[in-house]
């Protein structure tokens, strides 16, 4: 008869997975012949949830192969609900002194035919970023929107991070 496992047994085999994980990391970063191939095929919309989710935590722990990603990751941080969020942190990793510049292109052409239920996640996107500029192109697009949902969200981001981007009068 098997006996239960004990609460340090589970977490020992807890901890020996987070280490065979790291490993095979390492391994794909240091011995694949074209990560970045392989990445962006599982950043393609009709790829497995599971190799999405994988492709999204090895750029959070490997962000070196975000930049020639960028697109792809982009797409995820602004139409995805499952995805935003991990896209947006993935963005956010490319040095600062870089980050803006990169993303002002995309985020422009997005701004430019989004949706009501695009702005979220623009907004969200530009606020991790610290892109204030880029926050203050979509409060000047929204300006005239008849939808109150988007005049409160553009609202809260001009409350919440205003004094950041709008000059003081």
């Amino acid at each position: 008869m098997n006996s239960p496992m004990t609460d340090q047994r589970i977490w020992d085999a807890f901890v020996e997975a987070k280490r065979r994980l790291h490993r095979r990391q390492a391994e794909f970063y240091q011995q694949a012949g074209d990560r970045q191939a392989v990445l962006r095929a599982a950043l393609t919309p009709g790829a497995d949830i599971g190799e999405q989710g994988a492709a999204f935590d090895f750029l959070k722990a490997f962000p070196g192969d975000v930049v020639p990603l960028l697109p792809e990751v982009f797409r995820w941080a602004v139409k995805s609900e499952r995805w935003a969020v991990p896209a947006q942190e993935v963005i956010s990793r490319i040095p600062r002194a870089r980050r803006t510049a990169l993303i002002e292109p995309l985020f422009l052409e997005q701004l430019e035919v989004a949706e009501d239920d695009d702005y979220p996640n623009l907004a969200g996107l530009a606020a991790r970023c610290e892109a204030w500029p880029l926050l203050a192109r979509l409060a000047r697009h929204t300006a005239d929107s008849d939808n109150p949902e988007v005049l409160e969200l553009v609202q809260y981001y001009r409350d919440t991070y205003g004094p950041l981007w709008i000059p003081e009068q």
